[in-house]
């Protein structure tokens, strides 16, 4: 069975020659001794770490630089808990505050991802995830804006995703109590839980609500880097064919750019949690000082590439 398939498949080729059953057994046999396999893997890791030592070559302290701005915006947390800690009508914010810590905390799960992307060479992939950080971005600045009822029912539409995901079929008075709770589109637009966002739920709409323009030129462009977009295979924004490696890919000049755009970003999302959930002034202009700072030093260092 293997040799006839085998035998077509040599076939497919115009210059191939047909080759006889002990010819396509022998050459089957080389590959399960693992001598061509073991060959061809060690060309694959070899342009692999070539890929990865171009890449750290160009942009030398690359993790260390961003880890050290990841404890900056980490430590924002502490701040926004201390705040809240400290409050006397934290009833009035529970549901909002509650739901921004999720979407900034996922988001910075998404950097530290980032960085085993990084680490490995792989720039226009990097830039892929920032997607999912901005999408979290612009959600809690609706959030944040907006009212407890529509943050708790952000907090609790876990109960719908699981559903999907477990693929476990609701019931119709389960179905009629959701459709109650977040509209008919429950079950068809994660958006759902803006119910007072009127008309048609869309991620724009989101958009144009937060008032963010400087960004959202990345997350269109996103969607074209390298290889993501079927489109842009033969010019991506990021891949440069010219300069590709076979095996694993190269990057154009504008591969910085993606490091700029996280930067940035998470500067901004962090400057949201400041801005809306710390109370003291004082200690509010303190840390947006230091997350400007060390925001614009890296981005900086990016910058001159």
């Amino acid at each position: 069975m293997i040799n006839e398939i085998l035998k077509e498949t040599s076939q497919l080729k115009q210059s191939a020659k047909i080759k006889d059953d002990k010819e396509l057994a022998k050459g089957f046999n080389v590959y399960l001794k693992g001598e061509k396999l073991e060959t061809s893997i060690k060309d694959f890791w070899n342009g692999k770490e070539n890929n990865q030592s171009a890449v750290k070559d160009k942009y030398p302290n690359m993790i260390q630089q961003l880890s050290f701005l990841f404890l900056v915006f980490q430590d924002i947390n502490d701040f926004v808990k201390q705040s809240y800690d400290g409050k006397k009508d934290k009833d009035t914010i529970k549901q909002r505050i509650t739901a921004c810590n999720k979407l900034y905390n996922k988001s910075l799960q998404i950097f530290i991802d980032m960085f085993a992307l990084l680490d490995n060479g792989s720039m226009m992939n990097s830039f892929l995830l920032w997607r999912s950080i901005y999408e979290n971005y612009i959600i809690a600045c609706y959030i944040a804006k907006g009212t407890e009822e529509e943050a708790k029912l952000f907090n609790e539409y876990e109960t719908v995703q699981k559903n999907k995901l477990t693929g476990v079929k609701l019931t119709k008075a389960e179905k009629e109590k959701l459709a109650k709770k977040y509209g008919r589109d429950f079950e068809s637009n994660d958006l759902c839980f803006a119910k007072n966002m009127k008309g048609k739920k869309t991620f724009i709409k989101f958009v144009r609500l937060a008032k963010e323009k400087k960004l959202y030129k990345y997350y269109m462009m996103s969607g074209y880097v390298g290889l993501s977009n079927a489109f842009s295979v033969d010019n991506g924004i990021i891949y440069d064919p010219k300069a590709a490696n076979k095996k694993t890919g190269f990057y154009s000049e504008e591969a910085a750019k993606s490091i700029n755009a996280y930067i940035n970003l998470l500067s901004e999302f962090a400057n949201l949690m400041i801005e809306n959930y710390i109370d003291d002034k004082k200690q509010k202009e303190t840390v947006k000082k230091v997350v400007s700072h060390y925001g614009k030093e890296i981005d900086r260092k990016w910058k001159k590439y």
